[in-house]
C-alpha cells in the first residue's frame, strides 16, 4: 500500500504528520509527504533552475524545502524512520519529475518515504500527485475550509483521512460507522487494522431514520462485531434512532476517530444532494477517515 500525506507548514501540520505516519506504519506502507503551495514570488517569472550550483538559492527562496526538512527531521525522530544518517536530507539531491520537484533521500531508513513538493491549488495537485503514483489514502489537515470538503471526496480518487482537530496527548476510541453501503466492509477492515495497531477500543454505530433496523443494517453490524472478533478487538456496539449525520457527530463528539465508507451515489447526484460521508466530514469535529 502507498498513502500521501499533504502537509502545509510545520505550525499546523504536526497533528497530521503524527495520526498519519502512525496509520501508514500499522499498513506497513509506504509514505509520500507533499507540500503543496503557491510559487514564491522570486520565482514567478519562469521555471526553478534545479542545475546544483543553484540548490542552495532555490532551498532560501522556497518555503517548501523548510516544510520537507522539518517532516523529514520529524519522522526521523519520531522512530517512524530507522536511520542513523545524519545529512539524509540535502537540497542537491532534488530532481524535478515532470510537474513536481523530489526529494531523493540518502541513505536506508528501513521504510519507503518520499518528499515531495509541488505548486499551484491543493486539490488540483493533490489529484496529480494521485494520477502519478498508485496510492490507497490521501491524508490532509483539517483546517480546510467546509466548502472544500465535497471537492476533497468528489475529485481526489484514494480513500481520504481529514486529520480535524486531532491532539497527540489524547486517548482516542475508534468509532466505525457501520450501515449497508458497499464500502462499509472495506471500511471495518481499514479500521480494525488502525485500531488494532494503535490500541485502540471500538465503538460501531447504526444509525436508523425510524425505530425499524431493516435486514441490510442488522447483518452489516452483525458481520463488523464478528469480524472485530475475530481480531481480538475490544468493541461495544451501538444502534441508534435519529438522523444519521447529525447521529454520528454528536456520538463521535471530540474524543472518537470516525471511520466510515464512502458513498455509492453518483458524481451527479452526490454534487446536488450531498452524500452521509460529504455532510458528516462537513460537520465533523473529530477527525475522520472516509474509505472508498
Amino acid at each position: 500500500m502507498k498513502f500521501l500525506l499533504a502537509v502545509g507548514s510545520k505550525e499546523y501540520s504536526e497533528p497530521t504528520l503524527n495520526i498519519g505516519s502512525r496509520i501508514a506504519k500499522a499498513f506497513e506502507a509506504d509514505l509520500s509527504v507533499v507540500y503543496v503551495g503557491p510559487k514564491p514570488k522570486e520565482m514567478f517569472a519562469g521555471r526553478v533552475n534545479l542545475a546544483l550550483d543553484s540548490m542552495v538559492k532555490w532551498e532560501i527562496y522556497h518555503p517548501g524545502i523548510d516544510v520537507l526538512r522539518w517532516a523529514f527531521d520529524y519522522l526521523n525522530s519520531s522512530g517512524y524512520l530507522e536511520s542513523e544518517q545524519i545529512n539524509g536530507f540535502n537540497p542537491e539531491n532534488i530532481v524535478q519529475e515532470n510537474d513536481r520537484i523530489r526529494m531523493v533521500l540518502q541513505g536506508s531508513y528501513g521504510r519507503k518515504v518520499d518528499l515531495i513538493l509541488r505548486e499551484g491549488e491543493t486539490i488540483d495537485e493533490l489529484r496529480r500527485e494521485a494520477q502519478t503514483e498508485v496510492y490507497n489514502l490521501t491524508i490532509i489537515g483539517g483546517s480546510q475550509k467546509r466548502s472544500m470538503a465535497h471537492d476533497f471526496i468528489q475529485y481526489i480518487p484514494t480513500s481520504i483521512f481529514v486529520v480535524k482537530s486531532f491532539d497527540t496527548n489524547r486517548d482516542y476510541r475508534l468509532l466505525l460507522l457501520v450501515d449497508d453501503s458497499e464500502a462499509t466492509k472495506r471500511a471495518v477492515r481499514f479500521g480494525a487494522t488502525i485500531a488494532a495497531n494503535q490500541g485502540m477500543a471500538v465503538d460501531t454505530l447504526t444509525v436508523s431514520k425510524t425505530d425499524h433496523f431493516g435486514h441490510g443494517y442488522s447483518r452489516a453490524a452483525k458481520a463488523a462485531g464478528r469480524f472485530l472478533k475475530s481480531k481480538g478487538i475490544p468493541h461495544e456496539q451501538h444502534f441508534l434512532t435519529g438522523d444519521p449525520v447529525g447521529t454520528f457527530v454528536e456520538f463521535a463528539g471530540e474524543t472518537h476517530l470516525m471511520v466510515m465508507g464512502a458513498s455509492s451515489k453518483s458524481p451527479l447526484k452526490k454534487y446536488f444532494m450531498g452524500s452521509k460521508p460529504i455532510k458528516t466530514l462537513e460537520m465533523a469535529t473529530a477527525p475522520i477517515l472516509i474509505v472508498k
